[in-house]
C-alpha cells in the first residue's frame, strides 16, 4: 500500500489549487478501493467515500 501511496506522488495534479478540495492521492485511493468494492458510477464511489 505505501508503494502505492508513493507511485502517486508522481502523479500531476493540473487542477486550479484555490479549486481543490481533497487532494488527488485521497480522490485516487477512493476511486481504487469502491470500484474494488464494486462502486458503478460516481454515485456509488461518493457514497463508498462518505462510509469510509
Amino acid at each position: 500500500m505505501q508503494e502505492l501511496l508513493e507511485w502517486m506522488e508522481y502523479i500531476e495534479d493540473s487542477r486550479q489549487q484555490s479549486k481543490v478540495r481533497h487532494t488527488l492521492k485521497d480522490i485516487l485511493v477512493i476511486v481504487l478501493f469502491a470500484t474494488l468494492a464494486n462502486a458503478d458510477d460516481w454515485v456509488e464511489m461518493a457514497l463508498f467515500a462518505e462510509d469510509y
